[in-house]
């Protein structure tokens, strides 16, 4: 696909290292917290509170190499991939293009328990943004975003619930 709904953000830099902390900008000043330093507020197009933690970054813009044998954990340490893409996550919580998925599925965590989380899919793109539900009150937490080839997309679909498909607006 050559045309996105949305552009890639292309940063440079002289090392991954610098890459990565040019980026973790970009998250900090889009999700985290406002010119003035204060908490900045997100929510979904349902009018949900997204909370978006410093610490998500290393886990949501990361890999793991192999997706079916692997539980969470990550083993390349930044994916630029995944990166490029991290405006999109706003765009998503938004609605702002495309048909999005929104589904809901239960994973157990670290620790074995039940979680329950919230996915959005942009079927356009192949791109998902996972957020655990926090609360009864609709809080939800950001977990990760990435770019999914059609095979973990199915996958996806076969593990979890289609509460809603959003629509384009014309």
């Amino acid at each position: 696909m050559s045309e996105h709904l949305w552009p890639l953000l292309r940063l440079k830099a002289d090392s991954e290292a610098a890459l990565k902390e040019k980026y973790r900008e970009v998250y900090v000043k889009n999700y985290i917290e406002n010119a003035d330093g204060s908490p900045r507020a997100i929510s979904d197009w349902q009018g949900n509170q997204v909370h978006f933690s410093r610490t998500t970054f290393d886990h949501a813009f990361s890999k793991s190499t192999d997706y079916r044998f692997n539980y969470g954990g990550h083993d390349l340490p930044f994916a630029p991939e995944r990166a490029r893409r991290i405006l999109w996550i706003k765009e998503t919580l938004a609605g702002s293009g495309g048909t999005i998925e929104r589904r809901q599925q239960i994973r157990k965590d670290s620790r074995g328990r039940p979680r329950k989380r919230r996915l959005l899919i942009v079927n356009e793109e192949g791109y998902v943004v996972v957020l655990e539900i926090r609360n009864e009150a609709g809080m939800l937490e950001f977990i990760t975003a990435f770019p999914a080839d059609s095979a973990y997309l199915e996958k996806i679909r076969r593990e979890s619930t289609l509460l809603e498909i959003k629509k384009p607006q014309s």
